[in-house]
């Protein structure tokens, strides 16, 4: 399977957003997803409670590295998380779809 989805979290929906249209302004994914979350951490030696956004974006395994590259350069984290998960099923035509719209 060649689609994966890349899970992101932004400080803010704005930055959730800007990076999102980057994203997609260069069909580097189909689609992106963003959620408002809770979150609680530990950042450097300190329990924190905090607002953030998640993403989740659709793409296909060769786009990861440019994704997280620009994902690196707007981000306004030192450590942004930046996962990337494997699919292993997918309705095809789906799939079709995404494929059509990626580079």
């Amino acid at each position: 399977m060649n689609m994966i989805h890349i899970y992101v979290i932004y400080p803010t929906l704005k930055e959730a957003r800007h990076i999102t249209h980057l994203v997609l302004k260069r069909h580097l994914a189909a689609c992106v997803n963003l959620f408002p979350v809770e979150s609680e951490y530990w950042w450097q030696g300190k329990l924190v409670k905090d607002k953030e956004i998640v993403s989740i974006i659709k793409s296909q395994k060769q786009n990861y590295k440019k994704i997280e590259t620009l994902i690196r350069k707007n981000h306004s984290h030192k450590v942004p998380c930046i996962l990337e998960l494997p699919i292993n099923r997918v309705f095809k035509p789906y799939a079709q779809w995404l494929n059509k719209e990626t580079k």
